[in-house]
């Protein structure tokens, strides 16, 4: 059970805790208080962990808990959180577990949930796109909503089919050859304002302008059906450009091939016109529908249903095809495609909802204070155009030797600020002028500061991080006093594990082992039988006899599975048993004693033992170091709530 502390803590546990626990202290350590709820916590959270109901005891895992806290005070004594190491693993682990918990957001989980709705339907829809600058002028951007709008209602009162009007309208150059037929598509296949565009207007129905990076677009949906996931498949290819005839007589004549037993892989190796993939026995990487440029090759494909199903020969703009199934991924649970989804949320636009949202709640946290929220100095005093100059730090006059913002006592000097102005310089341009330029840089910069002070200050503000990273510090501590304590003494002291050896030396024996012949059938009257003629007859002969009794033979130990619990090792034939739903008779040729183990033989089992003997005694000198006392009103309150 004392594993249990080592193991590092679950994310997100519910407890449910007495409303004062934050006060109860349940016990002290040298007069300092440890509380109520932070017992109440780890024993919760260790619950799920621990099956017999009486293992489940407070008194018990009360002292494991003491145990656990003396270490962590002795390594803060030995100053092991001032290590290197520690702080150089640590502040990683803090760094990515900060990340995790400030991303939680509702927007995370609702993009979740309409991912994963999308993820299962796919969509068929054409547009006309209405080209737009991203940073096009306000009256630019009006000029093309309303030019769409004009559009849409011509769309709503015309006989003409939508492929039409968007060969007339629209800015796509692709609509001149497929008047705005997209295909199908599903989630992630196009940019999020589109897709939301699409998913959200019904069958038969026209779209309100819809804004994305390249403009408006009028989106008609004209169909929807259920994804059906990804498949893989292998084909053999024969290109039918010169002569269809012959490509099709020799595909019949492969496809009878593969009837009588030749391999696929074989024949689309030697045969098949896609090099690309004949190489690999035709095999082509995963793909769902509308991947690919044939509607017949996809339906082909996914009209198959079992691994190594073939289809018969179809004709595509490519060729001749013959298809094999190697298999279909189709679209999990929720929980089997979250992470996916999570992964690809994070790399799509939508990721900005996120930050947003996230970012909008770390503002409301804290009290930025501004110097000069207008940028006054900055504005009288950089001279130079920003589009054409370089901007030097050191040519500012009298540049405030304070901060520019600060929430508390932590903030962003005049200077910081400008040495982020030249670094912004290099990586921007587009601006009308400086001051649009300035406003732009200057709230990235206020925003950088509120991520990373919140951040750095999670702790305050979050009690579950708080709790997490100081659980895993602790783990850490832990490891590391262990092994500089325990573990590296135990391994490296080879004069005190002789000694150990030499003092508890009946302890290390080798276990008792059985040579012989474990016989078993489900037929009683059989098995009767067999231990018979095992009595009076060789082995081997009595194995010829009975061709439907399983013969085991080999070398046993007491806890075999294969042997009845209740069984009496004696030589010669047993009685019969019955064992796991079979009826059971063992030949048993010997029993080899245990016998006692060299240092060499048992080196593993010594140090095990001289570890948990070192650790026994270690942690009776930190108790015998420490003032202990245990509040028992609390703990009292501590065993109604948890038995």
């Amino acid at each position: 059970m004392k594993k249990l502390f080592l193991l590092l803590p679950c994310l997100f546990v519910a407890i449910n805790l007495f409303a004062q626990q934050s006060k109860d202290v349940l016990l002290t350590i040298d007069s300092q208080p440890v509380y109520a709820e932070e017992f109440s916590r780890v024993f919760s959270k260790n619950l799920s962990l621990i099956e017999e109901e009486e293992d489940r005891d407070v008194d018990e895992y009360l002292n494991l808990f003491i145990d656990y806290k003396l270490k962590v005070l002795e390594a803060e004594e030995l100053k092991l959180d001032t290590l290197p190491t520690f702080k150089g693993e640590y502040n990683i682990y803090k760094k990515q577990l900060a990340r995790k918990f400030i991303n939680q957001s509702e927007a995370s989980t609702q993009l979740l949930e309409e991912a994963y709705a999308r993820l299962k339907e796919e969509v068929n829809a054409s547009h006309i796109l209405f080209m737009l600058k991203s940073d096009a002028s306000p009256a630019d951007t009006l000029a093309a909503y309303k030019k769409a709008i004009k559009v849409r209602t011509e769309l709503l009162n015309t006989d003409q089919s939508f492929a039409e009007i968007a060969k007339k309208y629209s800015e796509d150059p692709s609509a001149q050859s497929n008047g705005g037929d997209l295909g199908w598509f599903g989630v992630f296949n196009m940019v999020y304002p589109f897709e939301s565009g699409a998913y959200n207007t019904k069958i038969g129905e026209i779209s309100m302008p819809v804004r994305s990076s390249f403009g408006y677009h009028l989106i008609k949906v004209n169909g929807r059906r259920k994804d059906e996931g990804m498949v893989t498949i292998a084909h053999i290819m024969i290109e039918s450009k010169n002569d269809d005839a012959a490509a099709e007589k020799q595909i019949n004549q492969l496809y009878k091939q593969l009837q009588e037993g030749a391999l696929f892989e074989d024949l689309a190796k030697q045969y098949s016109a896609d090099k690309n993939t004949a190489v690999n026995g035709g095999k082509l990487s995963p793909f769902p529908r509308g991947r690919l440029n044939s509607e017949i090759f996809e339906n082909a494909a996914f009209a198959l249903t079992e691994p190594n199903q073939i289809s018969k020969p179809i004709k595509t703009k490519f060729g001749w095809h013959i298809i094999k199934l190697i298999e279909k991924d189709v679209v999990g649970s929720f929980e089997e495609e979250k992470f996916k989804l999570e992964k690809d949320i994070k790399q799509d636009s939508r990721s900005k909802l996120i930050e947003s949202e996230v970012l909008a709640r770390i503002k409301s946290t804290y009290n930025l204070i501004e110097d000069d929220a207008s940028l006054s100095y900055f504005k009288n005093n950089l001279k130079v155009d920003f589009s054409k100059e370089p901007i030097e730090v050191a040519n500012l006059k009298n540049l405030p030797k304070k901060n520019l913002i600060a929430i508390k006592q932590e903030g962003k000097t005049y200077e910081d600020f400008a040495n982020y102005l030249v670094k912004r310089q290099k990586q921007s341009s587009g601006y009308k002028n400086n001051t649009e330029a300035l406003i732009d840089w200057y709230n990235d910069f206020k925003n950088n500061f509120y991520r990373d002070y919140h951040r750095d200050n999670l702790e305050d503000v979050d009690p579950d991080y708080a709790n997490v990273i100081e659980e895993y510090r602790n783990g850490l501590l832990l490891f590391d006093l262990m092994e500089k304590k325990v573990w590296n003494a135990a391994k490296s002291d080879s004069v005190a594990l002789q000694n150990y050896y030499n003092q508890h030396q009946s302890e290390f024996k080798s276990p008792i082992t059985y040579n012989g012949t474990i016989a078993s059938a489900a037929n009683k009257a059989v098995m009767k039988s067999v231990r018979k003629d095992l009595k009076k007859k060789e082995l081997q002969e009595v194995e010829e006899a009975y061709q439907d009794v399983i013969f085991n033979s080999g070398e046993f130990t007491p806890t075999d599975s294969a042997l009845p619990n209740n069984f009496k090792a004696k030589k010669g034939v047993s009685k019969l048993y019955q064992n796991n739903g079979m009826f059971v008779v063992i030949q048993l040729d010997h029993i080899n004693k245990a016998k006692l183990l060299s240092f060499e033989e048992a080196r593993g089992q010594v140090v095990s033992k001289y570890q948990a003997e070192l650790e026994k005694n270690w942690i009776n000198s930190l108790k015998a170091k420490h003032t202990i006392q245990v509040n028992q009103e609390v703990l009292s309150k501590l065993k109604q709530e948890f038995e």
